[in-house]
This record gives structure tokens, sequence and C-alpha cells, in this order.
């Protein structure tokens, strides 16, 4: 059996998923985002983007905590899943409450 890990966000019309890391696994837009602009446009894609990464960086986080005991936020950052702390509150309240490990 094999589980994906990924991070949804969406805003303004962009909605993206992404693999632990940052790894873009789609990304969608809608009229609506089409009729920002190109600045306000690439600006959104961005933070829907960081929004979906922290989720699934996260997720990653509890997964691993749970598997593999003793990991510490340092071992976390050196695989690429540090802790945007600006998400950390939002993350949360997605994650499943199994995976919690506090």
């Amino acid at each position: 059996m094999t589980t994906e890990i990924t991070g949804e966000a969406a805003s303004a019309g962009v909605s993206a998923r992404v693999h632990p890391g940052g790894a873009l696994a789609g990304l969608s837009l809608t009229g609506p985002a089409l009729d920002l602009g190109a600045v306000r446009l690439a600006s959104t894609i961005v933070e829907v983007v960081a929004e979906a990464t922290a989720r699934a960086n996260r997720r990653t986080q509890h997964a691993l905590r749970e598997a593999l005991t003793g990991l510490d936020e340092r071992d976390l950052n050196a695989l690429g899943l540090d802790r945007d702390e600006s998400r950390t509150e939002q993350v949360e309240s997605t994650t499943p409450q199994t995976w919690r490990t506090a």
C-alpha cells in the first residue's frame, strides 16, 4: 500500500497541490485568476504554492515522527521539511488528529 502525502491550497481562483518540499503536483487557474493581471496572478500562485507546501511539509513531519521516533526539528529541516511558523496554526488545523504528536 502506497500513501502519498500532498498539500493543497487555493485562493482567488488559483489552486495548487504539491508534494513535501514544494514539488508541484498540480496547478489550476480559473477565470477569476486570469483576471488578476500578471503581477497579482504571479504573487497569488507563489502564495498558494507556499501554503500548500507548508501543509505537505507539516503532514510529512507528523508522519515521520510517528514512523521514526527521535527526529527533531533539525533533522526535519535537513530533509527539506522546514517549518513555516507563519503558517503552522492554519496547517495544524488541516492535519489529521491521528498524525499529531501533541
